[in-house]
């Protein structure tokens, strides 16, 4: 089953009032039609960074490029229940990701352990407490008054109780494709949070960059 199907199962399951998930999308519209977070482009190179994993252990971007190419994931936090969805999915695909010759880095600004597959040669989810590298790869906004009220109320989610600065700032959701000099080949950035990049083409990212260098 493709991710954005196992998406519609999830949110088809909740009892979301019409009214709530209208002002949710639209606001999402709204942020990207002002491209308040449109994340770096194609071409660009991906800025550096150093994040602790669960463990302590730092994982630097530069390091891991030298190994080969690496997708950079970023989630709005372990609360968010399409993340976890898009998280699972991608640890099912870390063999044929493994294979294509790339390692995956997932970013979060959630306080909280996120996943089961946090300390992985090939598979890091690590946490921005700040939201520098968020800020960096320009995709942070802050959650709109209106879907902040929804939360709070109708979905009982203080968002800045799980953020480590306390905010209501998230990222959103952006999956990068970077070559082993540092460039975005392929990406995926939204801030309609149902809509994520498939595993499948993320292999298919890495599978040809694979061939430009054979």
């Amino acid at each position: 089953m493709k991710l954005r199907d196992e998406i519609q199962t999830l949110l088809a399951s909740y009892s979301t009032p019409d009214e709530a998930a209208a002002v949710i999308s639209e606001e999402m519209a709204r942020i990207d039609h002002n491209r308040e977070a449109p994340g770096i482009a194609v071409g660009e190179r991906a800025p550096d960074f150093r994040l602790p994993n669960s463990v302590g252990e730092e994982v630097w971007l530069e390091e891991r490029l030298r190994r080969g190419p690496v997708v950079v994931s970023f989630f709005r936090g372990a609360w968010c229940p399409v993340c976890n969805l898009q998280l699972r999915a991608l640890h099912r695909a870390l063999p044929e990701l493994r294979e294509a010759g790339g390692s995956l880095v997932g970013i979060h600004p959630d306080m909280a352990l996120f996943g089961n597959v946090e300390v992985s040669p090939d598979f890091d989810m690590v946490c921005d407490p700040k939201q520098s590298v968020i800020h960096d790869y320009r995709l942070q906004f802050t959650v709109p008054a209106r879907v902040r009220q929804i939360y709070t109320s109708a979905f009982n989610t203080d968002i800045s109780s799980y953020n480590a600065d306390g905010s209501w700032r998230l990222p959103v959701p952006g999956t990068f494709v970077i070559d082993q000099d540092g460039i975005v080949r392929r990406r995926h950035v939204t801030a309609d949070f149902t809509r994520r990049m498939e595993p499948e083409e993320v292999i298919e990212a890495l599978e040809e960059l694979r061939g430009q260098v054979a």
